[in-house]
């Protein structure tokens, strides 16, 4: 087992259908919400972070892209953060809750509680 993590500007998503079932949707996004917004602003960007289960060992290095999906629309914005597919996020399931926040260090977590 993992010692628990320690993230500063943290934020708590509950995951949505369309954000973990394939049939429902195979983008490999999560609607970002205002939460996201606040730890990434409003510049697309690509971020390293770690994926990991809450209670497991071991975790998944990815490169996550925060960027608005509306850039193009003079008035509106629609922003979103794209995974890759990985194994953790494999066992989200609607209704998960995945944390994200930066350590100590500065390196970014997603740590999924199932």
């Amino acid at each position: 087992m993992r010692q628990a993590l320690i993230l500063n500007h943290a934020c708590v998503k509950t995951l949505s259908a369309v954000e973990t079932e394939p049939s429902r949707s195979n983008q490999h996004e999560l609607n970002g919400v205002s939460q996201l917004k606040s730890l990434f602003g409003t510049a697309r960007q690509s971020i390293s972070a770690n994926f990991s289960i809450r209670g497991e060992a071991g975790f998944i290095p990815v490169i996550l892209t925060w960027y608005d999906a509306r850039e193009a629309h003079p008035t509106r914005s629609e922003y979103r953060l794209y995974f890759p597919t990985n194994t953790v996020m494999a066992q989200a399931q609607e209704g998960s809750t995945l944390v994200f926040g930066s350590d100590n260090s500065g390196q970014f977590w997603g740590e999924l509680i199932r």
